[in-house]
This record gives structure tokens, sequence and C-alpha cells, in this order.
């Protein structure tokens, strides 16, 4: 009986386990977001109001075609251009931000 019980718990720890994803951080998007501005220089915008210009679901269209670059930089023309972000490894990150206080999101970033 004792290992039958061991099995089982052994068996849900494994399917927890298998099934935990390890998601990305709107927190260390904003980070990321803040420090590309301050690199670029010239831009006085902060990443939530950058969140604040677009829909949850645009922004996921701007993420999966590639362009969240561009459309940052839309939102402050007079900075430099900025680094690629969508094929860096922190791309889910900023999206994960972008997409967290999106305009229709009812999330309030501090």
């Amino acid at each position: 009986m004792k290992k039958q019980i061991y099995f089982f718990v052994m068996v849900m720890f494994s399917i927890v386990l298998l099934n935990s994803t390890v998601s990305a951080d709107p927190g260390k998007g904003e980070k990321i977001l803040n420090k590309i501005f301050m690199r670029a220089g010239g831009c006085d915008v902060l990443a939530p109001r950058v969140a604040l210009a677009h829909s949850s679901a645009e922004w996921k269209v701007i993420y999966e075609s590639g362009k969240m670059e561009a459309e940052i930089q839309k939102l402050c023309p007079h900075m430099q251009p900025i680094s690629k972000i969508s094929n860096s490894k922190y791309a889910k990150d900023v999206f994960e931000y972008l997409e967290h206080y999106a305009n229709d999101s009812g999330a309030i970033p501090a």
C-alpha cells in the first residue's frame, strides 16, 4: 500500500513539473524597455505609456510580425534607432509587459 501511495505521489509531482511553464516577466520587460529608452536618448516616453498605445490584441499582432522595434520607434520618433528586440532573448518579456499593460487590459503600472 505504501508503494502505491508513493508511486501516486511521484506521478502527480512529475505531472505538475511537466505542466509548469516558464513564463516571461512583465516587470523584467519594463526594465528592458526603460533601459532601451535611456540608451537611445532623446525620448521622454516611459514604458507604461508605450504599452498603453495599443490593445492586447494589437500588441500580439505586432509581436508576432516582429515589428515591436518599429512600433516603439513610432511612439518616440526623436530617439536614435533602437536595437532589435524581436530576435533577442528578452522579446517575450517585453511583449508580456506590453500585453499586460495594454490599453484594454485594466492593469495599472506602478
